[in-house]
């Protein structure tokens, strides 16, 4: 018997966001507004069986917006920071209607410039993950904030207390930064109903060009 067919709709589309700086935890932007995808079997809603959704989840890679191509690292460093996997949730839209939504209110871009975040689909099965659909968002464009005016800087100098914005030197990265770089990991929803960290451990490779089925974290 073959699987049922899954699909996926971006109901809410990123627009924009505030360039991420590399250090942990601090100046995370966010994108706006929060990429939301609504998954759908057969062309309805999934929840007949609400309680194998917790076998779902969705990966967000960021990708080229001309062709597609996988932006996941930039000179060894991620190019994303938060969570870039959920877990399915049961909720209703605007319109009261039950539906079945993965939402990811904390993705941070870390390089500039115009994108598009692929999301795919993956059902645990037993030991097994499987790679079930995939679905592309609209272009959303990254920006660095824009540099102190020359007044601003000019009363900072004076001593008067005010936030001005210091640009990083190109082709630097301190230690402290490069070291959490190397440690860090993607934070989790508290709300999630899996371990999505644990999920992303299976994905060892692009999901792009990875196999439908992976074993124990290695390929077949």
């Amino acid at each position: 018997m073959n699987p049922l067919p899954y699909s996926l709709i971006v109901r809410q589309q990123p627009l924009k966001a505030r360039l991420c700086s590399f250090r942990d935890k601090v100046d995370r932007r966010p994108l706006d507004p929060p990429p939301i995808v609504q998954l759908y079997q057969s062309n309805t809603m999934i929840f007949n069986d609400y309680h194998n959704s917790a076998n779902f989840f969705l990966h967000a890679t960021l990708v080229n917006a001309l062709d597609n191509s996988d932006l996941h690292c930039a000179n060894n460093n991620r190019t994303t920071a938060g969570s870039v996997v959920q877990s399915l949730h049961k909720l209703k839209d605007t319109n009261n209607a039950e539906g079945a939504f993965f939402i990811f209110a904390d993705i941070s871009i870390r390089i500039e410039g115009i994108f598009k975040l692929k999301f795919t689909l993956f059902q645990i099965k037993g030991l097994d993950v499987e790679r079930l659909s995939s679905i592309y968002s609209q272009p959303f464009q990254v920006y660095s904030p824009k540099e102190s005016t020359d007044l601003t800087r000019s009363f900072s100098d004076q001593g008067v207390r005010i936030r001005i914005r210091k640009e990083a030197r190109a082709g630097t990265t301190p230690t402290k930064r490069r070291r959490g770089m190397m440690d860090e990991q993607e934070s989790t929803s508290s709300s999630s109903t899996i371990n999505v960290m644990s999920m992303e451990n299976l994905l060892i490779s692009d999901p792009a060009t990875a196999h439908d089925k992976y074993y124990h974290g290695n390929q077949f």
